[in-house]
């Protein structure tokens, strides 16, 4: 388990966040906080799988490349788990780098992810 330093963006019609910080990364994990969202990225071969989690929400999202999958959301204190469709555009995991450009419920949102020394 090694601290890294971490450069993330996530732009949608909605939204355009970008933040320098801090993380952890294991082999298969990057875990890191993006103002008062706790996110954590698991790494497979040909699918990522992202965590978010806050004091309102929780949503696991699910990207393979050019597939759809089915992501879940729920809001705390309500006890009904959304599922939503998620369709990944596009997915490109780098040794420093991953991108991931997708479809959610039908906006398009562009996640960015520089892994720093």
């Amino acid at each position: 388990m090694s601290k890294i330093n971490l450069i993330a963006s996530l732009v949608s019609d909605d939204e355009n966040l970008n933040i320098e910080t801090i993380g952890i990364k294991t082999k298969n994990k990057i875990i890191y906080k993006e103002n008062n969202i706790s996110v954590t990225i698991l790494l497979f071969n040909n699918k990522i799988e992202m965590n978010r989690v806050c004091n309102e929400y929780k949503i696991n999202l699910i990207f393979e490349n050019n597939k759809k999958t089915m992501s879940a959301y729920s809001l705390f204190g309500v006890p009904k788990v959304f599922e939503l469709e998620t369709f990944t555009k596009n997915l490109i995991q780098e040794k420093s780098e991953i991108t991931i450009i997708y479809e959610l419920e039908g906006n398009i949102f562009s996640y960015n992810l520089k892994l720093g020394g």
